[in-house]
């Protein structure tokens, strides 16, 4: 080896090796800590910032218990958003030469996935917390995490309170805003359930008795109204779904009972609906039975789902609904998700903020992507008028959904084109949206009509998407 200044010299070289090795390792162990702790002590950037109010029919009843559990989604940034819009009336133009040619949900999730600072930055944050959250879609753009309301109040540095509505609802919300700091603020288009309230309508909840003698909405006569006749689904993987929310449940004995007495002779489903979904079966309601049967009762031999989801219920935490069924679609693989989507639910078009409003359209797209056509009622309250001013509802309004409005029989019903629309049936323009291209002829000739009030009047934007389609 040499003399023993050799060895010394490799000696001291060996401990300053050791040394600087040790050093390295315990700056890294530092840094992860120091960095997730950065994320709680860097500016906060209030999300969703709009004037804190409780809707009309909601009073508040005091704060939500803390150690009440409650499910947060974090809705994480998304790319080439504008490429999937691209794609989406590529796919869905029939001058196309793309028509049809839908992309799977793989290839969805791959164009939008989010950037991964950005899912490293709302994931570190969470864990440096001590939260447990998971990638509830394949690309991780929602990330859901179950925690108490103490945790979710330290997280979001904000309240919750509970709010009673009239109807009897119940439900939990931060009325009074709630904040992010800068650097997961800039990963996040929104976080549910925090500003959002739920729409509510009419307070029924059970499906009353049928009247025999109206025969307009029964199975025979829709068939008749709109052609399809005998006509049943032949496609083995045809597929349709409704969806329900807020304790508008499924029940099969109302369902049976419905096409026994209304489907004699004709074929009406495929056997009993898929459930799917955190509340599905309970006291059956009106709107949700009203959908199944019809849906069922018109498109015969076609497999039907049901998708329900409580908002709350004493087995799963406080959540937003309607972001649960989003993201049970998103997590849904081709084989397996429905190719319609029918829904009767809504609500005014500024209950949900502009950030949040605008993240639905992009799951909007990525059905549509796929070539899941996504059906909604217009509503049912006219022109909305509120304060003087006519106001869009939603999820009607978005441009990336097909917004379907009420009719009443004509002379002559149940002959096809036999129908008029009805006044209670809703319409409007957003307030939110431009009017896409591929409706401005037709809304340009409904305004030529007379007897339209002026748009000033009930300040309605003529330029913004019209409905329903």
């Amino acid at each position: 080896f040499g003399s023993s200044s050799d060895l010394a010299k490799l000696d001291c070289t060996l401990f300053k090796q050791f040394h600087l090795a040790m050093r390295i390792q315990l700056l890294a162990a530092l840094a992860a800590p120091m960095l997730a702790q950065d994320l709680f002590l860097s500016t906060r950037v209030e999300m969703e910032p709009v004037e804190a109010q409780v809707p009309a029919g909601w009073i508040r009843a005091g704060r939500t218990p803390r150690g009440d559990m409650i499910e947060l989604h974090f809705a994480v940034k998304q790319q080439n958003t504008q490429q999937l819009e691209q794609v989406l009336l590529a796919v869905s133009s029939p001058s196309s030469p793309d028509y049809g040619k839908h992309l799977s949900n793989h290839q969805v999730h791959e164009l939008v996935k989010p950037a991964p600072q950005h899912l490293a930055a709302v994931e570190n944050w969470l864990s440096a917390a001590g939260v447990t959250a998971e990638r509830a879609t394949p690309n991780g753009d929602i990330i859901v995490a179950k925690v108490t309301v103490e945790q979710a109040e330290a997280l979001l540095s904000a309240e919750y309170v509970r709010l009673e509505h009239g109807s009897g609802a119940v439900t939990d919300r931060t009325p009074d805003g709630y904040s992010l700091p800068q650097e997961v603020a800039d990963a996040l288009d929104f976080v549910s359930p925090t500003k959002h309230f739920p729409g509510i309508s009419q307070p029924i909840l059970q499906a009353p008795g049928r009247n025999a003698s109206n025969v307009n909405n029964v199975p025979k006569t829709l068939r008749q109204a709109y052609n399809v006749g005998d006509a049943v689904g032949k496609a083995s993987k045809n597929k349709q779904a409704v969806t329900a929310f807020l304790k508008q449940y499924y029940s099969e004995d109302a369902l049976k009972s419905y096409w026994s007495q209304y489907c004699d002779g004709i074929t009406c489903g495929k056997g009993s609906p898929k459930l799917v979904g955190d509340a599905t079966t309970g006291t059956p309601g009106v709107e949700s039975m009203l959908d199944i049967e019809a849906i069922t009762g018109v498109a015969g031999n076609v497999d039907s789902e049901f998708w329900g989801f409580g908002g709350a219920s004493p087995d799963n935490p406080g959540n937003e609904p309607f972001m649960k069924w989003l993201t049970q679609v998103s997590s849904t693989g081709d084989e397996d998700i429905p190719r319609l989507f029918s829904t009767s639910y809504g609500e005014d078009e500024s209950s949900w903020s502009y950030a949040a409003a605008a993240r639905l359209n992009t799951e909007f797209m990525k059905a549509g992507a796929r070539g899941i056509s996504l059906l909604y009622a217009s509503g049912d309250s006219g022109a909305n008028c509120k304060s003087g001013k006519f106001t869009p509802n939603m999820p009607a309004s978005s441009p990336y959904v097909t917004a379907v409005g009420g009719t009443q029989p004509a002379s002559g019903y149940p002959a096809p084109g036999s129908e008029s629309a009805i006044g209670l049936s809703s319409g409007g323009f957003s307030n939110y949206w431009p009017m896409p291209d591929w409706q401005k002829t037709a809304v340009e000739g409904y305004l030529k009509q007379s007897g339209i009030p002026a748009p000033e009047k009930y300040a309605v934007n003529t330029t913004g998407r019209a409905f329903p389609d």
